[in-house]
């Protein structure tokens, strides 16, 4: 389908959704939007590795945050386990792409926390030494919350938390190629070590566990080329002035 096929397809798509409080992406079932929780909105973005589901939440906060709407990322990255337990050499052999790799149940605690009003300590991930680094980070409430991982539509007590579910797919070669780019420029990562991790943890985990996860969505963006699908974004930017008003 033509790009300008699908983005009007995408704006037509939350036009009514925002109208008519529909729901629905790859046969899920219908359900409205819990418009009863003016003071927060919670976003929920999942996508394979390297899909843009972070780009795309960057933008959704900056967009929103010239309307006068604040908000912050939440993202799962910060919640890998600790594994101060184990050495080096075994934490650079761990399974970062299992459900497992989670610590959801903390993840969800402070998500909680920041809708009740309360500031969060959130831990910070160190991935270079493959474990949580000694300080936190300061999270204070805002106004939009974007939850953005991996596993966020996969975890069922962090789907309920979530006003509305996005997920984000794109070409698995641009999506490997994106991610070998981070592995190498953010982790310091070798290119044999990025190999081994694709074709051992990533892809399957991918097929087993995220890309199942799809069908919690409430809507997904197809995301093949280098630009944020712009369309999508205006029309979610345009759902969050519409929530708060």
């Amino acid at each position: 389908m033509p790009w300008n096929s699908r983005a009007r397809n995408v704006r037509v798509f939350l036009y009514y959704y925002i109208r008519m409080g529909a729901k629905a992406v790859c046969g899920a079932k219908a359900e409205k939007m819990d418009n009863t929780k003016k003071s927060r909105f919670i976003l929920g973005i999942a996508g394979g590795s390297g899909s843009g589901k972070t780009t795309l939440a960057g933008k959704l906060i900056e967009q929103c945050g010239k309307i006068g709407i604040d908000g912050q990322l939440f993202s799962l990255d910060n919640y890998y386990q600790p594994l101060d337990h184990l050495s080096f050499e075994e934490r650079k052999t761990y399974n970062f792409d299992h459900p497992d790799a989670i610590d959801a149940t903390l993840a969800v605690k402070q998500l909680h926390d920041l809708c009740a009003g309360k500031p969060i300590h959130q831990p910070v991930y160190d991935f270079k030494q493959h474990t949580r680094e000694k300080e936190c980070m300061v999270c204070k409430p805002t106004q939009l919350i974007v939850v953005e991982g991996l596993y966020t539509l996969h975890f069922p007590k962090l789907l309920a938390l979530c006003d509305y579910k996005i997920f984000v797919s794109t070409g698995m070669v641009t999506a490997m190629l994106r991610r070998v780019q981070r592995d190498i420029s953010e982790r310091g990562r070798d290119i044999e070590g990025i190999k081994h991790q694709i074709l051992a943890t990533v892809l399957p985990m991918y097929e087993t566990y995220v890309k199942p996860s799809q069908k919690n969505a409430h809507f997904s963006i197809n995301w093949e080329g280098e630009e944020i699908p712009g369309k999508a974004a205006e029309g979610l930017v345009r759902m969050m002035r519409d929530h708060f008003r």
